[in-house]
């Protein structure tokens, strides 16, 4: 592929397939949303990972995070803090934020998009930022919020995971640790996790 539109369309093949990550519809405050009532217990119990695409991906949040497991399907899943998800522990230290991940199988001599490409295809604000590594890119970008309550600047990553693409977003309050530079080092630490527990060794 050479030309602007081809990359353009690979680049709007991916946002299609990893389009999950913007499907998330809880009203105005998902991050209020996500915190658990006071006098009653989550039935379900936030995890530390999951298995994803048939087993074939080992999805770990990273530190201080946990799985929605109520939002997981087998190629999409929902992360916060794990204390925001109700477990009796862990988060602390962790930004306030959202973390949507989503999974689609690639061919090996597929060439992920670049940040440029994805935004533009996805309708994003031009890239800022940007992280580039071996086997994707981080990039902070602007557009409409999951929800009020949470800033329209958030980061994006797009990664191969053995052999699936991985499109990742990172949202928080405006202002919070989760749309700083940190911000990134979160997602390169999910990315991380993920990669080395689905491809050990």
């Amino acid at each position: 592929m050479t030309t602007w539109t081809s990359k353009h369309l690979t680049a709007l093949c991916f946002v299609g397939a990893l389009g999950a990550c913007d499907v998330v519809d809880s009203g105005n405050t998902l991050l209020a949303g996500l915190a658990p009532p006071a006098d009653t217990a989550l039935p379900a119990v936030p995890l530390k990972q999951a298995l994803m695409m048939r087993g074939k991906v080992t999805l770990v949040p990273p530190g201080g995070y946990c799985i929605d497991p109520e939002s997981l399907s087998q190629s999409f899943a929902l992360m916060a803090r794990c204390d925001a998800l109700g477990a009796a522990t862990g988060g602390s230290g962790a930004p306030v934020g959202v973390m949507t991940v989503s999974f689609a199988r690639v061919g090996n001599d597929v060439q992920l998009p670049t940040a440029q490409e994805f935004a533009a295809a996805a309708g994003l604000a031009d890239p800022e930022n940007t992280h580039r590594y071996a086997t994707g890119v981080i990039f902070r970008t602007s557009g409409t919020p999951l929800a009020g309550d949470l800033s329209p600047r958030h980061w994006r990553a797009i990664s191969k995971v053995g052999a699936f693409s991985m499109g990742a977003a990172l949202f928080g309050p405006e202002g919070r640790r989760a749309v700083s530079e940190e911000g990134a080092e979160v997602l390169q630490e999910m990315i991380q996790r993920t990669t080395d527990k689905t491809n050990p060794g």
